[in-house]
């Protein structure tokens, strides 16, 4: 064989391409985009409810990069996770599940200026049990 022929036959070899495959990497983001939209909408109803919260002078914001369950309690002492108003037992299951699904267990309390002390008592009881790691309250700024 000569040199010629042997370069002829290396020049032949068939190289394949290296290619991005993009339609994956935009298939992910559009299901995280919609992840965030629709969590964040979640989180914005459950704040939406008609709530008098009491003032306080030494309120301080929390950290937006530490997501909370939104537990409101009205006036008259009824629980509500989102929309869904909870008695006692179901609020304890919810507060279980959610420790359960998705730890840490951190919630936010949203309760009535008017909500009688010992529905709060019991709120942080259930969450304690529940094994919530922080539990902060919403107030307004004087």
């Amino acid at each position: 064989m000569s040199s010629s022929t042997t370069r002829r036959q290396l020049r032949r070899i068939p190289h394949e391409e290296v290619g991005l495959q993009i339609a994956p990497m935009i298939d992910v983001t559009l299901l995280l985009l919609f992840f965030f939209m629709l969590s964040g909408k979640l989180t914005r109803s459950a704040k939406l409810m008609r709530i008098n919260v009491p003032t306080a002078a030494a309120a301080h914001d929390t950290p937006a990069s530490s997501p909370r369950d939104v537990i409101n309690i009205d006036a008259s002492g009824r629980y509500f996770a989102g929309e869904h108003a909870l008695n006692s037992d179901e609020l304890a299951a919810h507060l279980r599940a959610r420790f359960h699904n998705a730890p840490p267990l951190k919630l936010q309390v949203r309760a009535d200026a008017s909500t009688p002390a010992a529905k709060i008592k019991n709120l942080m009881h259930l969450a304690a049990e529940a094994g919530a790691l922080e539990v902060v309250y919403g107030v307004r700024t004087q």
